[in-house]
């Protein structure tokens, strides 16, 4: 259980040296952390095809609401840092210099993770959320926070306190000198503690209960702006919490899904793993599957997740099954068995197509068209709805991180557009980090740009030059050779990762824990992992399955014997 003690700025073994050198790391990794994000704002900018006034009025309000964010962040990282160099802290300018080689080490790891503590619960407490770009800053740069202590700060502010009295109670056992600081502010030390306790849970007025957790932190001997600020968030946590957790902090409110829909049948968003009540995390994980050989398959490939509370969605189940049976029957198909073998051979895929009898080309579509074009457009229109859904904070003022493979993928790419197209100031603080595999969507830098801007942290094509069927797929119902599920997508920013085992469509609902270990997404469970890359092992395809005669492979390219 979290003290109060544990929410402040460490007092021992943390000079005044340490303090300025935490700030001046701070400072100029945050200013670098800021010019990234505007350099992906004006890419978007630059490739965008709005009217000039539309797409430079996008980018400056982007910028301005981005200098916003990162001015308040830096101002409490100062105050939990002492105010070094006194006065007010200073301007995070745009020609702030960047280098940190010239800086001296950081204090040990666990100071400097005490203050990225104390740093994030005030950026919470003031803000009455979590930006995502906080998040993103906060663990690439630094790497370690502790957000289940401030989870239980916010959950349960009696035990914090209370907690928080047994210290005080004790320190006040070992110095004698502590009865005669009680006396001195005229206040006994269960009268402090019982006061707050009762102010959190309804019976005094905010103020009273923040004027009582400062004098018990004064008691330990920690006093400052800090501790103020830290005192009224308590104060009113039942408040931050509301805005934070949003309607999916413990439970599932599928009736706020089913409003936003209308030409989706079925959608709704389950939980990943059993939901404890009050024991949500500060950051929340929405995952897509893309077509299911069972409704189980809406949550299964997904339990490779630990960490952050794990979502799924679920969209259009009897459509994505049927999808699957005819995804299964395509790749047992003659036609397909011969485009894997050449595959294989790296043929030039083009090429390849070209060279297939209409026949053939009529065999997929019997097999497929129907079922996957059906999807495809209701994938789109999902992810329509997802978009809205998110861009109303479905999930609380909490980071957000979406994954999805196939049509999941494709479900992510709309949601993201979606939101790229609402004014910046609504989206800023949204999506974390984004990883899609296999994605049959176009690979359009003007897009692609733009969704680079949205996202606070990462964003991942994971993708497969093996994957035959995809190929064949994209190639029916679109013109198009570029689709992000097949290559890399050429836009600054966005990491494309190969995933090499997977050499078919229908791989990537066994592989997904795999590719995601691959481009290293926290939160995997390797064990996990390791079991599901079995399951596919032992239920996919026989190696001979691709083997094919002559006179079968002439079939298939409509070769007239005479």
């Amino acid at each position: 259980m979290a003290d109060l003690t544990q929410l402040v700025p460490p007092k021992e073994g943390f000079s005044e040296i340490d303090r300025q050198a935490v700030f001046n790391h701070f400072f100029l990794r945050l200013a670098s952390f800021r010019n990234t994000a505007g350099l992906y704002s004006s890419l978007e900018h630059d490739t965008s095809s709005l009217q000039p006034q539309s797409k430079a009025s996008r980018r400056d309000e982007f910028n301005e609401k981005l200098q916003v964010w990162a001015q308040k962040l830096l101002e409490q990282a100062w105050m939990v840092c002492g105010e070094p160099g006194g006065k007010e802290c200073p301007e995070l300018d745009p020609y702030a210099d960047t280098s940190t080689g010239h800086l001296p080490p950081l204090p040990a790891p666990e100071l400097v993770t005490r203050i990225l503590n104390t740093a994030l619960f005030l950026h919470i407490a003031t803000s009455k959320e979590y930006s995502a770009r906080t998040r993103t800053f906060l663990l690439s740069t630094f790497g370690s926070l502790d957000e289940q202590l401030i989870v239980s700060a916010l959950r349960n502010p009696d035990k914090t306190i209370e907690e928080t009295q047994k210290q005080a109670k004790q320190a006040k056992e070992s110095h004698a000198k502590m009865g005669k600081t009680l006396r001195m502010v005229g206040v006994g030390l269960g009268a402090v503690a019982g006061g707050v306790l009762v102010g959190v849970t309804g019976g005094l007025a905010a103020p009273l209960v923040a004027a009582g957790v400062s004098t018990l932190l004064g008691i330990l001997g920690v006093g400052g702006t800090t501790v103020g600020l830290i005192a009224s968030g308590l104060a009113s946590s039942s408040v931050i919490c509301g805005a934070l957790f949003g309607a999916y902090g413990a439970r599932s409110t599928s009736n706020m899904v089913q409003r936003h829909t209308r030409e989706i049948r079925d959608l709704d968003i389950v939980p990943v793993h059993k939901l404890s009540k009050n024991q949500e995390t500060l950051a929340v994980r929405l995952c897509v599957s893309g077509w299911l050989t069972s409704r189980d398959d809406v949550v299964a490939p997904w339990t490779v997740f630990g960490g952050d509370d794990t979502f799924a969605l679920q969209w259009e189940v009897e459509l994505l099954e049927s999808l699957s049976n005819a995804l299964y029957s395509l790749v047992k198909a003659n036609v397909m068995r011969y485009i894997k073998v050449e595959v294989i051979k790296r043929t030039v895929f083009a090429s390849l197509m070209s060279s297939l009898a209409p026949i053939a080309l009529l065999k997929i579509g019997q097999i497929i068209d129907n079922n996957w074009m059906n999807s495809k457009a209701l994938a789109i229109k999902a992810g329509a709805v997802l978009g809205d859904l998110l861009s109303k904070r479905v999930f609380g003022n909490r980071p957000v991180t979406l994954t999805g493979y196939s049509l999941g993928g494709l479900v992510i790419f709309e949601a993201l557009k979606y939101l790229t197209l609402l004014p910046p100031s609504e989206t800023v603080h949204l999506i974390q980090d984004v990883y899609v595999f296999g994605t049959p969507a176009p690979i359009d830098t003007a897009v692609w740009s733009a969704i680079r801007r949205l996202v606070g942290g990462r964003v991942v094509n994971g993708y497969s030059e093996n994957d035959y069927v995809l190929a064949v797929l994209s190639r029916l119902s679109n013109a198009s050779w570029g689709v992000a599920g097949l290559q890399p997508i050429d836009v600054m920013g966005v990491e494309n990762i190969f995933c090499k085992d997977v050499d078919g469509h229908t791989k990537w609902r066994g592989m997904i824990g795999r590719s995601l270990q691959q481009c290293g997404a926290p939160g995997i469970i390797d064990a996990r992992v390791d079991e599901q890359a079995e399951e596919e092992a032992a239920t996919g395809p026989e190696s001979g399955e691709v083997e094919m005669t002559q006179e079968e492979v002439d079939q298939v390219l409509g070769v007239v014997k005479k």
